[in-house]
């Protein structure tokens, strides 16, 4: 079996694990995860850039983590928040964040901005801190696999080939989704600094071989 078949095997295997978590350990998981995020990194870095950061989180759809917690708690302390919009050539677009009622159904029936919201510009990305990622499944090593739709892969690429490496990838991550063996991972993909959990914040561990 190729990597392509293996991560489409976990694919599933995660879908079906995620869907099983009730929506009561979801909810304060999550906010759990983020209160964790705020002390041991978000807390520490604002201090650490000397004001307020600009944050980059997806708006959470059905039985992800809820990233409603991680968007509040950024914006009641002052940091930027950015939420993206998928384009027609499936590219991510990114807009500052107002409030939940500016955003309408776009793909799926994932809220989004508009399209008449204003955008943040390429030449802004150097700006943003953090990148709160979404995904099925995480490992120690940063090892993350996602829907397979490579929105993400594509824009943390964007973001590396303009060379900002200061930006800290992320993710919110429910312990279900937390599994003992790496994630098979192709040459495209791309790995997390960090994950966001109700435990504590579990930093990548990089790989013995």
């Amino acid at each position: 079996m190729d990597i392509a078949d293996l991560k489409q095997t976990l694919r599933h295997q995660m879908i079906d694990t995620r869907s099983r978590v009730t929506e009561s350990s979801r909810r304060e998981q999550s906010e759990e995860a983020c209160l964790r995020a705020e002390h041991e990194v978000l807390g520490p870095l604002r201090e650490l850039r000397g004001g307020r950061l600009t944050v980059f989180s997806y708006v959470s759809f059905r039985d992800e983590p809820d990233t409603r917690y991680f968007i509040q708690n950024s914006l009641i302390r002052g940091d930027r928040v950015l939420v993206p919009r998928i384009a027609p050539n499936a590219s991510l677009v990114l807009h500052e964040y107002v409030d939940e009622q500016s955003l309408v159904p776009g793909v799926w029936g994932i809220l989004e901005p508009g399209e008449d919201a204003a955008v943040w510009p390429v030449s802004r990305w150097n700006e943003i801190d953090v990148v709160l990622v979404p995904g099925l499944a995480f490992d120690d090593q940063g090892g993350r696999i996602g829907f397979g739709g490579g929105y993400y892969d594509r824009f943390i690429a964007k973001l590396r080939d303009l060379g900002h490496n200061h930006t800290k990838l992320a993710a919110l991550a429910l312990k279900e989704q937390f599994i003992a063996r790496d994630i098979p991972m192709e040459d495209h993909d791309f790995r997390l600094d960090m994950l966001f959990t109700a435990s504590g914040v579990i930093y990548r561990k990089e790989s013995s071989e």
